[in-house]
């Protein structure tokens, strides 16, 4: 409890000195009373990702489960199992799924995983997660948004904050991306991208040019949703690269790499 120590004797004037120094007393007793959050809450991981889905319209429930069952495939991986066992302070991910302005869910809240075991199951619950948000309309600053939000109010706390934003559309809904790109940057946040080229064969170009940004950002293009699983696992493999921060972002679209 703040207490304020005062001495016996007259009442002070109400001079300007004298109202300074109480309106500082004021505003010290006051933060006594802000919550308090422990430095022993706070739990240390190597990285914090928001996987965030795209769940617009545009989105049949065939789409839809083909998203969810791909990160859910890639998770699986031996690859992706591997990569994610040699962060000694595992990985926090986070399920958010997106679609206009300002619809966003979260489908899978923060899960920290590092044994095989954890991850399967982590694979296991996304691969099966309902559908809980469809809109008319496509908000790629949405996505963003709603992804800084959780990461800022989560208790992890990692050594790099990165957002994995799939779609297969252009922003129609909110603001523009480049907008909400700039204040995740700003606060250190990595976007990366997996364009779904289902329509649009420039989405990748899009992507690259309004929505991924950050240390190490990167476009991942997928031909159609059938292709979703392929693309994600290798976009799971880049980003979960222990030395990610320290690749410079590609500047040609790598739709036709390896596959």
């Amino acid at each position: 409890m703040c207490r304020a120590r005062w001495s016996a004797g007259p009442a002070a004037p109400n001079t300007p000195s004298t109202l300074g120094a109480l309106a500082r007393l004021t505003i010290v007793c006051g933060l006594c009373f802000l919550p308090v959050y422990a430095q022993a809450d706070a739990e240390p991981v190597s990285i914090e990702l928001v996987i965030a889905v795209d769940t617009s319209a545009s989105v049949d429930a065939k789409e839809y489960s083909l998203q969810m069952r791909g990160i859910g495939a890639a998770l699986e991986s031996n690859d992706i199992i591997e990569a994610i066992g040699l962060h000694k302070d595992g990985v926090a991910i986070a399920v958010l799924q997106w679609s206009g302005w300002p619809l966003g869910n979260v489908a899978i809240d923060w899960t920290v995983v590092s044994s095989e075991q954890s991850i399967r199951s982590l694979a296991r619950k996304i691969a099966q997660a309902p559908r809980t948000n469809t809109g008319n309309f496509t908000a790629i600053s949405t996505a963003i948004d709603k992804s800084v939000e959780m990461l800022e109010s989560n208790i992890q706390v990692g050594k790099h904050r990165r957002i994995d934003i799939s779609g297969d559309g252009r922003n129609n809904s909110g603001q523009h991306p480049s907008i909400a790109r700039r204040i995740a940057i700003d606060k250190g946040i990595t976007i990366n991208g997996l364009a779904i080229l289902d329509g649009d064969a420039g989405l990748a170009a899009y992507y690259r040019a309004h929505v991924t940004g950050g240390p190490g950002s990167f476009v991942i293009s997928a031909n159609d949703f059938e292709d979703f699983a392929r693309a994600m696992k290798r976009k799971l493999g880049r980003e979960l690269t222990v030395q990610l921060s320290t690749v410079p972002s590609p500047t040609t679209d790598d739709r036709h790499a390896a596959r």
